[in-house]
């Protein structure tokens, strides 16, 4: 019987005692096995949007856990540009040999397929999902001089007097743009979007009072709500945060159902060994099992999540399915 490759770490040990058991040679590519063990050289983990953000903290936090791990480096390389397009085209043109994953978001992962007809890719023929990596909520927030003490004095006003009432995003097709568009839809108070070229000016603008109301990632406006810079109202998430137990969903106060959060995990090249895939969901779990780990991640705002790539796969469907009913539903085209 061919012998797999040398395991060491404990979800390799996993791997190689399916593989005794099942058969190794039917199991484990031949072009695995002549390699020699994965990953034997360096692993990139590109990232469709500038340092700093949500998405890119957490592909920097799982890439050092595998690198540490699996004994090899896993780096991050951030190619902003195009609502994230242009690192999922690249890494759709890499070899499936697991050396070229990519750090997928809801933009374009979700979003840009709705919005677009001819991407340069297809992100659901391919990539394949690894792992969900993390989840935050979008929390709704004023400024702090703001006269809404809570979701449903905002929703009020903006009933009496369409349109006054101003929401920021980070840009057209965020989910923060869309959580504002579906709370004015389902609440039938309109409201007039005010998009930025990404959070941190939204956010600057929301602070000092010239715009409204911002759905935004908990991870950079927690100091801010800490600060009494700016007030949460709501949260944008089915269930509330163990973060900041005290405040409500706009699910559980105005809208049932509403669920929009900022989303993000580890995907692979179609054809890319099962093997391969199978790894490093294991050893991301076992990230998650970790209470330091768990501690960085909710450091974040993010839930800490154990998933198979099954449940991711169909996690991003569902996703698909709503974004693209609220898209069809306010009527926008991007």
């Amino acid at each position: 019987m061919t012998q797999p490759p040398h395991i060491t770490s404990p979800a390799r040990r996993r791997l190689a005692a399916q593989i005794a058991g099942l058969g190794a040679a039917s199991l484990l590519p031949a072009a695995w096995a002549q390699s020699g063990p994965y990953p034997n050289r360096v692993v990139k983990i590109l990232l469709g949007y500038a340092p700093g953000g949500s998405a890119d903290i957490m592909a920097r936090l799982i890439s050092e856990y595998l690198s540490n791990s699996l004994k090899q480096s896993f780096v991050v390389e951030n190619r902003p540009g195009a609502s994230g397009n242009i690192a999922v085209q690249t890494v759709a043109r890499a070899p499936a040999d697991g050396y070229t994953l990519l750090f997928g978001n809801p933009a374009e992962m979700v979003v840009n397929k709705i919005l677009t007809k001819d991407l340069g890719f297809d992100p659901d023929a391919d990539f394949v999902p690894v792992v969900q990596v993390f989840n935050i909520p979008l929390g709704l927030v004023v400024p702090a001089k703001s006269p809404y003490k809570n979701l449903g004095e905002l929703v009020e006003d903006a009933r009496r007097q369409p349109k006054k009432v101003t929401f920021a995003s980070a840009g057209g097709g965020s989910p923060g743009h869309l959580a504002g568009e579906a709370l004015a839809l389902k609440t039938k108070a309109p409201m007039t979007h005010v998009p930025y070229k990404g959070a941190a000016p939204a956010l600057v603008d929301v602070i000092g009072g010239h715009v409204d109301c911002y759905f935004s990632g908990l991870t950079p406006i927690a100091q801010h709500i800490k600060s009494g810079a700016v007030r949460l109202l709501a949260l944008s998430s089915a269930q509330r945060s163990s973060l900041f137990p005290d405040t409500p969903t706009v699910a559980e106060t105005l809208v049932p159902g509403f669920d929009f959060t900022l989303w993000g995990g580890l995907f692979a090249v179609t054809k890319t060994p099962p093997e391969i895939v199978r790894l490093l969901n294991a050893e991301a779990n076992q990230a998650y099992a970790r209470p330091d780990f768990q501690a960085r991640i909710q450091r974040e705002q993010s839930d800490v999540i154990r998933n198979t790539p099954e449940q991711f796969g169909a996690y991003i469907r569902s996703q698909s399915e709503k974004y693209r009913q609220i898209i069809k539903d306010i009527g926008y085209t991007g």
